[in-house]
């Protein structure tokens, strides 16, 4: 089977581009950036709204994680890309899947507006979007309404080795590392759920084929303060806080409701913080 991965250069789009490598799949990657060749690894450098029609008629399978990431980006023009990669974009590749081939499209726990109340955030919750990412996230989910078997996924906080630098974690060891203080959103009480970006790969492999929405998390929130313990404890740095207020459109608590997850796939993500720190620390961080 062929499967086509766009936004391949990315964070998730690397764990999974590998991931399906590693089961013999052979992969188109397609992203405007580069992305190492690789056996098995076909490179499409490309931006998704100039592809032709045709381009994914030999695809056996298409996992669309190209998009505008960064839900605190505010630079001038952030709101026309985040409509142009998340949405025209998105439109282009459900127009260039042909009818019956798997598709996978990812969009974002950010649509919940945060966990209500403490509760786990169900996929049949009304979406909530607060402010543009977000916004343009659901905007998304919107266009696959006329694509019945399509899965959309919404990931939770995924983590883990080649994480963007503007990531919580990714900006954290960096900090840890020189000495400053890690600067914190809101309160170190504050809950992520995280997912570690190795199985959140394995996760999407296996639900892809799926129809409908799907969580992607573990079900378990991580408190900010435990996150940084992790950072303290893989640096052995003596951690401070900077601790400033949130911006608005910020979540304050994150939980996946994993129900259906788990009944699609028979197992639910389980991260190891730990672990996972240490794998991105070696990326992140240079040796001291």
């Amino acid at each position: 089977m062929t499967s086509i991965v766009t936004g391949a250069a990315g964070f998730i789009g690397r764990a999974l581009t590998s991931a399906l490598l590693a089961s013999g799949s052979p992969v188109v990657a397609i992203d405007r950036l580069a992305v190492e060749e690789r056996p098995g690894l076909t490179v499409l450098t490309a931006d998704l709204l100039d592809l032709e029609p045709g381009a994914f008629s030999g695809a056996d399978a298409v996992y669309h994680l190209a998009g505008c990431a960064g839900v605190r980006d505010t630079d001038p023009g952030i709101a026309w890309r985040r409509h142009r990669d998340n949405v025209l974009a998105g439109a282009r590749v459900l127009a260039l899947t042909p009818p019956g081939v798997p598709l996978l499209i990812t969009s974002s726990s950010s649509v919940y507006g945060g966990a209500s109340h403490g509760r786990p955030s169900a996929e049949s919750d009304p979406v909530r979007p607060i402010g543009g990412y977000a916004t343009s996230k659901a905007a998304l989910e919107r266009l696959c309404l006329d694509r019945p078997d399509v899965t959309i996924v919404r990931p939770f906080t995924v983590a883990g080795e080649g994480q963007r630098p503007d990531m919580a974690l990714s900006i954290w060891l960096r900090a840890a590392q020189e000495g400053r203080p890690l600067r914190m959103l809101g309160s170190l009480d504050r809950t992520r759920d995280v997912t570690d970006v190795r199985q959140a790969a394995r996760a999407m492999i296996e639900l892809i084929g799926a129809p409908g929405i799907v969580n992607l998390g573990t079900g378990r929130g991580h408190t900010l303060r435990a996150m940084a313990e992790a950072v303290a404890t893989v640096t052995g740095a003596c951690l401070t806080f900077d601790v400033v207020p949130a911006p608005p459109d910020e979540p304050g608590d994150s939980l996946a409701d994993t129900r259906r997850l788990h009944s699609l796939l028979g197992w639910t993500p389980r991260t190891d913080l730990l672990d996972l720190v240490r794998r991105q620390q070696l990326l992140t961080c240079s040796p001291p």
